[in-house]
């Protein structure tokens, strides 16, 4: 404690706190993290979405145990989604160029796919 010229005291300062504040008795999570959301950690941006109950629910349940926190899955679903529609926009500008895909080109492409 250090005193002004006046004689005040001010009181001691404890640390300042790192990090959020959490709940009383609720336990501290880490997320784990890829290479992905470590990478664009800086430009992650914060939304509000609404889910069904029934759907939030078994995500949750699936997810707990894991280390991913729910907004970490919720942004793995979209770049999933993501991949699925460019795959889809892709294979649908082919076939107005060259025709629907046939049975013969499905089955060299699957011989040719690892797994």
């Amino acid at each position: 404690m250090s005193s002004s010229t006046s004689g005040a005291r001010t009181p001691s300062r404890a640390a300042p706190r790192t990090g959020a504040p959490r709940a009383k008795g609720k336990p501290t999570r880490k997320a784990a993290a890829s290479p992905r959301s470590i990478r664009n950690k800086t430009s992650a941006s914060k939304i509000s979405i609404t889910v069904d109950s029934a759907v939030l629910d078994e995500v949750r349940r699936l997810i707990r145990g894991t280390g991913l926190s729910l907004s970490a899955h919720v942004s793995q679903a979209l770049e999933r989604d993501l991949r699925r529609r460019r795959l889809q926009q892709i294979l649908e500008e082919h076939e107005s160029e060259s025709g629907a895909i046939s049975e013969e080109e499905l089955a060299e492409v699957r011989a040719l796919w690892p797994g």
